[in-house]
């Protein structure tokens, strides 16, 4: 009875450890998430110029935000068919984009106050946050969804959900016509245009 009773206790212990490592990448998720929200947030307490929140804001991306993946989901399957070099330049483009546009949401209004449900798993190496947001007397249901980034051993925010819409979702519906026209050179001439009209106001 007593080997039987060390045998339970064995294995109560090496299933509670077996489920604190699953738990782990949960948590360091939404750690990097917390972390990268609060670290914009202490930009926005800071008041900057619009300008400046750009340039900002553009500097956190590659720690926070992994475009690379966004603009290749936000592409879909022509995605293979682009040169290197025209993937590079669609994904400096559509991080510009992006960040000039929820640039001017952000343009005074106060930091937003944040609150976390627990994460959920996607996907091995992917995780889906959904938090409430409360910005200007407004609510909004925001989830954010992250992977692991192996070689920068970094979780970083790859879409997010506001209101039930996807990010990539969104840009998926507004850039398949125009690839299936006009190819690469054509979205890369419409982004370039839409950077430039975002930039003159």
């Amino acid at each position: 009875m007593q080997t039987v009773r060390i045998l339970r206790l064995v294995f109560l212990v090496g299933f509670a450890a077996f489920s604190s490592l699953r738990a782990a990448p949960a948590d360091d998720a939404k750690a990097a998430l917390v972390g990268g929200i609060d670290e914009v947030s202490a930009v926005l307490r800071a008041h900057p110029s619009q300008q400046d929140l750009i340039a900002t804001l553009d500097t956190l991306v590659d720690k926070h935000f992994a475009f690379a993946t966004t603009t290749r989901l936000s592409i879909g399957p022509a995605w293979r068919d682009l040169t290197p070099e025209q993937q590079a330049k669609l994904t400096t483009l559509f991080s510009r984009l992006v960040i000039r546009t929820y640039a001017d949401h952000f343009q005074s209004k106060t930091p937003p106050l944040v609150t976390y449900s627990p994460a959920q798993e996607l996907r091995a190496g992917r995780f889906e946050i959904p938090t409430r947001v409360v910005t200007d007397d407004q609510t909004y249901s925001i989830s954010y969804r992250l992977d692991y980034d192996n070689l920068s051993k970094r979780w970083r925010v790859y879409d997010i959900v506001a209101e039930g819409v996807s990010l990539i979702a969104n840009y998926r519906a507004q850039f398949d016509p125009i690839v299936h026209k006009s190819g690469a050179p054509g979205l890369i001439q419409t982004l370039e245009a839409k950077l430039a009209d975002a930039s003159s106001r």
